[in-house]
């Protein structure tokens, strides 16, 4: 099982084409991911989807894990 990494760029691009009610499948297929990764990442906040607060929210997780790490 891979982990894929949004960059911001893509999260903006997400929340965009979510707002505009575009698919799942339009999302994946226009981003070039599978449809679950993109499930995950609108599913990745307890509220609204944003691309800000999800790129904070990675963020976060990412420095908690490299404090796991060391």
């Amino acid at each position: 099982m891979s982990t894929t990494i949004l960059s911001f760029q893509n999260r903006v691009v997400i929340e965009t084409l979510h707002n505009e009610g575009r698919s799942l499948r339009y999302i994946a297929n226009y981003l070039g991911f599978s449809k679950a990764t993109i499930f995950n990442e609108l599913h990745r906040l307890n509220s609204e989807y944003r691309a800000e607060l999800a790129q904070t929210d990675f963020e976060r997780s990412l420095r908690s894990l490299k404090t796991l790490n060391t």
